[in-house]
């Protein structure tokens, strides 16, 4: 008999339980899937806005540099230094020139100005948010000087960015440098030196550090090698620059993710290292007026490329994040409905149980009353609240001579003589109006009538 119980009871819950959980289930499933992939969009077109902006504020600061040394390449007193190379009055006139430069824009190291064998004629320091010029016992011969003097006039050369190095070593702390450097012709297109100016890089570095401050990207910016200029550590960065740490590069630490970002200029994937999404970061303006002093974008052609490679990369962990948060609060929220859900499935299952015992037991009991009743010697006959017969037991049958079916539905005053037919109803209407009944629960004597044949 238990176990009948609570097989029964497990059926019923069963069904109110179960359905509305799934779909519950269902629900919850779909809404996660829409969040997280919403999530994971919006995320991938920041971090495409993101390296979109930071490149081109890169593009606009070195593009800047470049503008500025074409400025000072331009400036009249250099043609003087030509014409008159021994009178040093022009010379103290372009080191102020150099120097109002400086320390104007407070973002280079040097400015010099070299002859066509690469010994300096005049360069600035910058120190101290100053600019200091160098007396002549001081000046030096530059190797480099050789890439900016094959460049034709106007046009600019643009060094890869790397470490200071001064007298054969590197300067410490690190100062990263770009140098971009332009010939000087005269009137007649003879090359006669060249204009370099020092960048220090170290802006652009703390520009991207400051970026990645606030955000779960990682930021990186490598040179065309795959070296990092800018790297997840300082321990990765200028690995080309010193020979123990040649191998400290992106294609032996993300393979598969170099392979990717050095084959196009913009992207964006994720792999099994994280979403990387990258932009080529080069040289918008080489000017390449002769004779002209003022730059028109008109007159721009690309020459020198930067072509770095800016990088931000999320960890695979960091886009879980989020999916893991929702998890979190999807199931919080799931589970307090589903034991919501339970008890009321439980209550709803005991008292459905109750309700289908509550009803077998009447069932029992008027299958008893019934067979009680039909088995009874005497005519027992039941009617409703408007006299009309509900049930006529077979001893009725017999008494008054109608078959149950002639009788059911029927009024009982058809059983009935004169007067008591005509006032019944008018009774049974007084009980129902006022609640008291003249003949009702008193015993009384009705003279009945069979039926006729």
């Amino acid at each position: 008999m238990q176990r009948t119980l609570i097989r029964r009871y497990g059926v019923i819950f069963s069904s109110l339980f179960f359905p509305p959980i799934i779909f519950l289930i269902a629900i919850s499933s779909w809404l996660l899937y829409l969040e997280t992939e919403s999530g994971v969009s919006l995320v991938k077109q920041s971090e495409l806005l993101s390296v979109a902006q930071q490149r081109d504020i890169l593009e606009h600061r070195i593009d800047d540099a470049m503008t500025d040394l074409l400025f000072l390449a331009g400036l009249d007193v250099l043609q003087q230094i030509i014409r008159q190379p021994e009178n040093r009055q022009y010379r103290e006139i372009l080191a102020k020139d150099f120097k109002s430069m400086m320390e104007k824009k407070g973002i280079y190291d040097q400015v010099r100005y070299l002859d066509a064998e690469g010994y300096e004629l005049v360069r600035v320091n910058y120190e101290s948010g100053m600019g200091k010029i160098v007396h002549d016992n001081q000046l030096q011969f530059k190797y480099y000087f050789k890439d900016s003097l094959k460049k034709q006039s106007g046009e600019v050369f643009l060094s890869p960015l790397d470490l200071n190095v001064e007298q054969g070593v590197i300067e410490r702390p690190f100062k990263p440098v770009i140098r971009v450097g332009t010939p000087i012709y005269d009137a007649y297109g003879e090359k006669h030196g060249i204009v370099i100016i020092n960048y220090l890089a170290g802006g652009l570095i703390e520009l991207l550090e400051t970026a990645g401050a606030s955000s779960a990207s990682k930021i990186s910016l490598l040179n065309r090698d795959g070296y990092w200029l800018k790297g997840e550590s300082p321990a990765d960065e200028w690995g080309f620059m010193f020979p123990e740490k040649q191998d400290t590069k992106m294609i032996n630490k993300y393979p598969a993710a170099w392979y990717q970002i050095s084959g196009s200029d913009t992207g964006q994937f994720i792999n099994d290292d994280g979403m990387f999404t990258y932009a080529t970061v080069a040289t918008q303006i080489t000017y390449t007026g002769s004779t002209n002093r003022t730059l028109e974008k008109n007159d721009i052609a690309l020459k020198d490329t930067l072509n770095w490679k800016l990088v931000r990369q999320i960890l695979t962990k960091d886009i879980d994040a989020p999916f893991f948060d929702l998890l979190q609060k999807y199931l919080i929220v799931n589970i307090a409905l589903v034991v919501t859900w339970g008890v009321v499935a439980n209550l709803l299952s005991r008292a459905n149980l109750y309700k289908s015992d509550a009803q077998q037991i009447l069932h029992e009991k008027e299958q008893k009353i019934s067979e009680i009743v039909n088995c009874a010697f005497d005519g027992i006959i039941t009617i409703n609240e408007r006299g009309i017969i509900e049930t006529f037991n077979p001893s009725a049958c017999k008494m008054f001579g109608y078959d149950e079916d002639e009788v059911i539905g029927e009024k009982v005053n058809m059983l009935m003589t004169s007067p008591d037919r005509e006032y019944h109803d008018l009774h049974i209407q007084n009980h129902i109006e006022s609640g008291v009944g003249k003949f009702i629960g008193q015993p009384g004597r009705v003279t009945g009538i069979k039926k006729r044949r």
